[in-house]
């Protein structure tokens, strides 16, 4: 009985196992056959919401061998670190994203940041702003006396270099003596200096205008030139004020402050309008944002959301600490393409483009061949301490189609890296 037993049991779980091994091929077909219809069922209830497949934009031929051509650049002969560089190329009509490579990969922009502050001065103060300052009397003359106030009401204009003009103007009114007051009303009383995390030197103090340098060395510009124009001040307490005129006004338009700054990639100039718009919280909206950062809702104006990790210490771009995107400085192009005055400005006056004295700027030598001549608009970058260098703007090519670009070379000889930028703008010109 028990040599039995066990071939029993072993020939009932053979019967078991071939049993289900026939219901499984039978249902499963049965299954495959359902299922289809059971999917169309349950549409058909509308108790779910059908989400549409996601569209994929087909690129023109064109732009796809545009693509290709930049691919080939990754692979030439260059002492360039490839899993490093950051690279967005668009085209600026359809706003399409051509080529992009660690294009959200977070990395000092250098001077490219002074495209941010370029484009966000023109963005709140309107492109068409100036930076004004006057000298304002009241009271009352009689001969060459002045009897009331005088007061120069200052902004931290960057492109004022003397308050000579300014007594000049005084003097031109026949005053020789002015018995009252004489005031200076500043926007800026703080010398212009660079971020803590910048080199000191790349702000050298002797290089600054009147006007950055600080409340008592303007101060003792005003008395140097008032001394040297016979101009003389008997402090009085006024009294009979008088009428109020104005004497002189100088304006500088906003665009006179970005050509420089941008073409020639002056610092002083950038951080100068970084800490104007700073000075100016009446025209931001701070509502959703820490009222002691203006950047992040500009950027939000601009349609840049993605705020994780950016960091701007400054409008120049001089703090190896900034870090910005590929990404984000398309964005800010963009922008500004959507923007025809601000369009016209940055194309017409204010970027570097190669073939012209007075625009080649910090291009200087670089991409000399003559296919480049109108048809690239573009701001440098460079901080050679890290090893980085940068390249954003404009490129049209010969079918009149414009893209916008920004890359980030990185841990790269610099030498090297603008190299393969001047090859990037070579393949989007042609």
């Amino acid at each position: 009985m028990t040599s039995k037993t066990p071939r029993k049991k072993k020939r009932r779980k053979l019967k078991k196992s071939v049993k289900r091994g026939c219901l499984i091929m039978v249902a499963l077909p049965l299954l495959v056959w359902l299922a289809p219809k059971a999917v169309d069922w349950v549409k058909g209830l509308g108790l779910f919401e059908e989400v549409p497949d996601e569209t994929v934009t087909e690129l023109p031929v064109d732009l796809t061998e545009v693509q290709h051509r930049i691919d080939g650049l990754f692979h030439e002969t260059l002492r360039l670190d490839t899993n490093t560089i950051a690279l967005e190329v668009r085209d600026v009509e359809s706003n399409t994203i051509i080529y992009s490579r660690n294009s959200h990969r977070l990395a000092p922009p250098a001077s490219c940041m002074k495209l941010l502050t370029a484009v966000g001065a023109m963005h709140y103060l309107g492109t068409d702003y100036n930076f004004v300052s006057q000298v304002i009397l009241k009271g009352r003359q009689f001969g060459e006396t002045f009897h009331g106030r005088v007061r120069l009401v200052l902004a931290d204009d960057p492109m004022i270099e003397s308050l000579e003009p300014f007594v000049d103007a005084i003097c031109q009114q026949g005053i020789r003596r002015i018995e009252g007051e004489l005031s200076l009303e500043m926007m800026r009383t703080d010398t212009l200096r660079a971020h803590a995390s910048a080199e000191v030197w790349d702000i050298p103090y002797s290089r600054l205008p009147i006007l950055l340098k600080g409340e008592p060395r303007v101060k003792q510009d005003l008395q140097y030139w008032m001394a040297l124009k016979g101009l003389k001040v008997e402090h009085q307490t006024v009294t009979d004020e008088g009428e109020e005129r104005i004497a002189y006004r100088h304006e500088t338009p906003l665009s006179e402050v970005l050509a420089p700054m941008l073409i020639n990639s002056s610092n002083i100039k950038a951080d100068a309008l970084f800490g104007h718009l700073w000075r100016m919280p009446n025209r931001l909206p701070m509502s959703d944002f820490s009222e002691d950062w203006w950047v992040r809702p500009m950027l939000h104006c601009m349609g840049i959301d993605e705020l994780n990790g950016f960091v701007v210490n400054d409008g120049s771009g001089l703090s190896p600490d900034n870090r910005l995107t590929a990404h984000a400085l398309v964005d800010i192009l963009q922008y500004a393409w959507q923007q025809e005055d601000m369009r016209h400005i940055l194309l017409d006056k204010a970027l570097a483009t190669p073939g012209f004295s007075k625009r080649h700027g910090s291009l200087l030598g670089r991409m000399t061949d003559s296919m480049f001549l109108n048809r690239v608009f573009v701001k440098t970058g460079t901080l050679t301490n890290h090893a980085l260098s940068s390249l954003a703007g404009y490129v049209r090519n010969t079918d009149d189609r414009w893209f916008s670009f920004a890359v980030i070379n990185e841990d790269s000889p610099v030498g090297e890296s603008r190299i393969f930028q001047d090859n990037l703008c070579r393949e989007l010109v042609r």
